[in-house]
């Protein structure tokens, strides 16, 4: 029985009978080129979004202990704060002060607590040479409340006013400023050359 012969497609093929064509050296080159300059430029993106991501994850946990404070101090009818420990970098919800009467010492009744380097990103506490917020209190350690670097909910729901401001090792930064008139925040993050509103 004979078998059948398959053609072999004319791409396959080089000139020369029998040989079969494949990628040439310069054409490997040219791939792992255009490789190197598409890693080149995404990997310092990638960093970049990264580092904002964890910025904006610290912030938003700080952000929600702000809700909680406020809850419990009113649902408890008791003082709550949050403390910034900038030699730590740990930020931490207090239940109250402890025997020594002050905010934001080992003796506190500490709820939850988080420290920047958990999140990632080389956080820290600083606006580095971004500079503060115009119009708002210097903050040299990153942080502007008073009290020890304390924001303190009352509850009447009103409390002290300040800033803080957290810094990745890349650059990104941002800021949640705490007012005493409505007792709100905002957030602000680097643009780059000005502060903006998020």
């Amino acid at each position: 029985m004979k078998r059948a012969s398959r053609a072999v497609p004319a791409y396959f093929t080089s000139g020369r009978r029998g040989r079969r064509a494949g990628f040439t050296l310069v054409e490997l080159m040219i791939v792992v080129a255009i490789i190197g300059i598409v890693s080149a430029i995404a990997i310092p993106a990638a960093s970049s979004y990264y580092a904002e991501c964890c910025v904006k994850a610290a912030l938003y946990d700080i952000a929600g202990m702000i809700s909680e404070a406020k809850q419990n101090a009113l649902a408890n009818e008791k003082y709550y704060a949050i403390s910034f420990n900038t030699a730590d970098g740990k930020v931490s919800l207090l239940s109250g002060r402890g025997p020594d009467g002050e905010w934001t010492t080992p003796d506190d009744e500490v709820v939850r607590s988080f420290r920047l380097s958990e999140r990632g990103g080389g956080l820290r506490f600083s606006h580095g040479n971004c500079g503060p917020i115009p119009d708002h209190a210097v903050a040299p350690d990153g942080v502007s409340f008073p009290n020890n670097n304390t924001l303190i909910c009352n509850p009447d729901l009103t409390g002290n006013a300040g800033a803080v401001y957290i810094r990745s090792a890349s650059g990104a930064a941002m800021a949640l400023m705490m007012n005493s008139t409505d007792y709100g925040y905002k957030m602000y993050r680097w643009s780059g050359w000005k502060w903006v509103r998020m």
